[in-house]
């Protein structure tokens, strides 16, 4: 086995060791919470906002409102809520409003979630 060999097995491996380390991340136990904490003032399903976007459910979120599809499973470039999320985002302003944006953390968890294939649980 050349040394080459071994260095691509090492990396492959400690790849595969990574990803299986990696923790799953829901809807339900991981991405409600932050919703809950910053969204759901503006956008319950009851409440009239601009997106019409509503957030009580994960089926809501999945949805989607006016501005097209809010995820898109494993491409949160790609999705509405990460990018809204962003100091600039692609339409609009940043999200949440007029409030508290959201931690560093936070983000971070919504766009590996929607990465991971945004899973309800």
């Amino acid at each position: 086995m050349t040394i080459l060999h071994r260095i691509l097995g090492i990396t492959v491996f400690g790849a595969s060791l990574a990803l299986a380390q990696e923790p799953s991340l829901t809807y339900k136990e991981h991405i409600f919470p932050i919703i809950e904490k910053h969204c759901l003032r503006c956008h319950l399903e009851e409440n009239d906002n601009p997106s019409g976007l509503a957030m009580d459910s994960f089926e809501l979120l999945m949805k989607g409102g006016k501005n097209g599809n809010t995820v898109v499973p494993g491409k949160p470039e790609e999705s509405i809520l990460y990018r809204k999320l962003l100091s600039d985002p692609p339409f609009g302003k940043q999200m949440p409003r007029n409030r508290k944006k959201l931690s560093a953390e936070e983000i971070g968890l919504i766009f590996e979630w929607i990465r991971q294939g945004a899973r309800k649980e």
